[in-house]
């Protein structure tokens, strides 16, 4: 795979991952405004545990989603493009009519070698019987 193919796969990858990123900060940070900095104020001020947990429990899932969010959303923008990336390169080395063309002009090369082979022997054949025929006359005897 040459340089700029990799950099393009690198780019769209980049995209996705960030995009997820996006996402998942995006729903962490609602959570923080949802909830959690509530939560965290009420503790601050000497409220509860429990009483801050549940302040800041709609906040958590949020951030708890953005989290699961970001890391399944990266794992797939990662598996998406080393796939397509692997079926791109593949289809590039194994084009079936490439192969087959090559497959063709080793053919053709071979073939005319025996070509050229048997018009050798022919010609080796004849002069060998024309050879055999001037033997047969006795030039000068009766």
């Amino acid at each position: 795979m040459d340089a700029s193919r990799s950099l393009r796969w690198a780019v769209y990858y980049v995209v996705l991952a960030g995009v997820a990123t996006l996402v998942g900060g995006a729903l962490v940070g609602g959570g923080v405004v949802l909830g959690i900095a509530e939560g965290y104020s009420k503790l601050e001020s000497g409220a509860a545990l429990s009483s801050a947990l549940t302040t800041a429990a709609p906040g958590l899932v949020l951030a708890t989603l953005g989290v699961v969010v970001w890391a399944v959303g990266s794992v797939t923008a990662f598996v998406r493009v080393f796939t397509a990336a692997v079926e791109e390169q593949m289809r590039e080395r194994f084009d079936s009519e490439k192969v087959k063309s090559e497959i063709l002009s080793v053919l053709d090369d071979r073939l005319s070698d025996v070509e050229h082979d048997v018009s050798e022997m022919r010609r080796q054949v004849s002069e060998l019987k024309r050879e055999d025929t001037a033997e047969e006359f006795q030039f000068g005897e009766q």
